[in-house]
């Protein structure tokens, strides 16, 4: 078998689990960090004082406090909140970039291109008035995001048409339709006949439409 082949050596399904890898303090130690648009998490999410964990040490010294910590982070001022989304969406944008290369007729890319979408509208909402509705129909957030900002810019035209004929004729209701393979009232995924190059076209084009819009042509990695 060939898969995972990046971790180097040899994976083998009989290797033990490293079941600290599932502790946040356990990570800490290691000095690495997820990768954002190409800048390191810790340069793009301001982490509060109180959360931070010393990088020196066993994970076994923070006592009870390696069993309560989790990766989630509750204090986030507006200005952290709107930076985190950005950088959340431009990685997905390059994720989907490169899978629409290598991967083209893949669900995986598909999946990924729409939930690019979805976080940049969300984001570009936030950051516009502050939030967002917590619902992930890609039609509902393009309406959402055209009538809260008034847009009249002509390269924007169709988004809320596509977005709202994909989520009721490909997805039928199911956000999730290239997550997973089943649905809400035991529904299952039909799409045989999809071509995924010519939704991840599309899914392409709405991208760099709200990237424009968003004005963030100069942030996004390789340009």
């Amino acid at each position: 078998m060939s898969l995972f082949t990046s971790f180097g050596g040899k994976l083998d399904y009989r290797d033990i689990l490293q079941v600290d890898g599932a502790l946040y303090s356990a990570h800490v130690k290691y000095g690495k960090t997820p990768i954002f648009n190409g800048k390191n998490a810790k340069a793009a999410i301001r982490t509060p004082e109180k959360r931070r964990l010393p990088s020196e040490g066993h994970p076994g010294d923070y006592g009870e406090r390696n069993e309560l910590l989790d990766e989630t982070n509750r204090d986030l001022k507006k200005a952290d909140q709107v930076e985190l989304w950005k950088n959340y969406w431009l990685e997905y944008a390059n994720a989907f970039d490169k899978l629409a290369a290598s991967l083209p007729e893949s669900v995986v890319t598909a999946f990924v291109g729409r939930q690019a979408i979805e976080i940049g509208m969300k984001f570009i909402l936030l950051k516009s008035i502050g939030q967002f509705p917590k619902v992930h129909d890609l039609g509902e957030l393009s309406e959402k995001l055209f009538s809260e900002l008034a847009i009249t810019e002509s390269y924007m035209d169709w988004i809320c048409t596509f977005c709202k004929q994909y989520c009721e004729h490909v997805e039928g209701g199911n956000a999730e339709y290239f997550r997973f393979p089943q649905y809400k009232r035991n529904a299952f995924f039909g799409g045989d006949s999809l071509d995924i190059e010519w939704l991840s076209y599309n899914f392409a084009l709405v991208l760099l439409k709200l990237i424009h819009f968003a004005n963030l042509e100069e942030e996004i990695r390789g340009r």
